[in-house]
């Protein structure tokens, strides 16, 4: 028998003024699944193990048959090796999004984090600012690696995984509560501001109208993940489509095809009362 799972991360999203107070699912006009839907045995699934942070990681390990409990190492790691960075037994991976934050304030702490996607920057402009970010920031201990859009890689050789805020968690908050104990990464992120902030790519994302891509942000640390082959675990193959990082390396470590797939998407903001998108 073969199966097909599709999976609608964070599709539930949250309820949105523009549209009557509803979630975009909740708005959509779902013809498709509406059929589907009596047809099936409909539930509810507990992915996420007790006194596990919920998350895109330990849900879709534990979709896929993982235990998060004995095999999730962290979310960067999965990221990282995606990405083809070759880590180390004893090294820690961060996840490092270059963010949008408040440009008025004098004091980093209080400044506000706006966005933590940049605007969905591009890889290409991100790759630009990344390598200014480089050329100050890496030596022998702090390596980065471009990843995608926003979502990029900090490897920290025989680090050890420290706790770190996620940037979507407090969107439109002062930062300087959120940001890391250690004084080593709170310097770092200060720095990639300075570094960023004029940058000619930031600048002309101004001119635009764009949210500036102008401060690094840590989280997701993590070390080398060890997951067994999905053929081994289950007798079966498999094949995957995803646009996210972390799902490449879920892919690859659990030796499934990557298929590759155009994929045109667009924010939620831009759903329009007036025009209802079939699902």
């Amino acid at each position: 028998m073969k199966y097909i799972v599709v999976l609608g991360d964070g599709m539930a999203d949250e309820a949105i003024k523009d549209l009557d107070g509803k979630t975009p699912l909740e708005y959509a006009a779902t013809p498709n699944t509406d059929k589907i839907a009596p047809m099936c045995e409909v539930g509810m699934v507990h992915t996420i193990p007790e006194g596990m942070s919920p998350g895109s990681d330990t849900a879709n390990l534990s979709v896929l048959g993982y235990d998060p409990k004995k095999y999730y190492s962290g979310r960067s790691p999965l990221e990282a090796l995606s990405i083809g960075v070759a880590m180390e037994e004893k090294d820690v991976a961060i996840r490092c999004n270059i963010v949008t934050i408040s440009d008025e304030e004098d004091v980093f702490e209080e400044k506000t984090i706006i966005d933590h996607s940049s605007g969905e920057i591009s890889t290409e402009d991100a790759a630009v600012l990344l390598e200014a970010v480089r050329k100050e920031l890496e030596n022998e201990v702090f390596r980065f690696y471009v990843g995608t859009s926003y979502r990029h890689c900090l490897i920290w050789k025989e680090g050890k995984v420290l706790p770190f805020v996620q940037p979507h968690d407090v969107l439109e908050q002062k930062i300087g509560e959120h940001l890391p104990k250690e004084e080593t990464f709170r310097e770092m992120m200060k720095k990639s501001y300075e570094i960023l902030k004029d940058h000619p790519i930031n600048k002309a994302r101004k001119e635009a109208g764009l949210n500036p891509a102008n401060c690094c942000w840590f989280w997701g640390a993590g070390t080398k993940p060890a997951l067994d082959p999905f053929y081994d675990k289950t007798g079966k193959k498999g094949a995957m489509i995803s646009a996210v990082d972390l799902l490449k390396e879920l892919q690859s470590v659990r030796e499934c095809r990557s298929l590759k797939w155009k994929v045109q998407m667009a924010a939620y903001t831009q759903i329009m009362p007036v025009k209802r998108k079939q699902l």
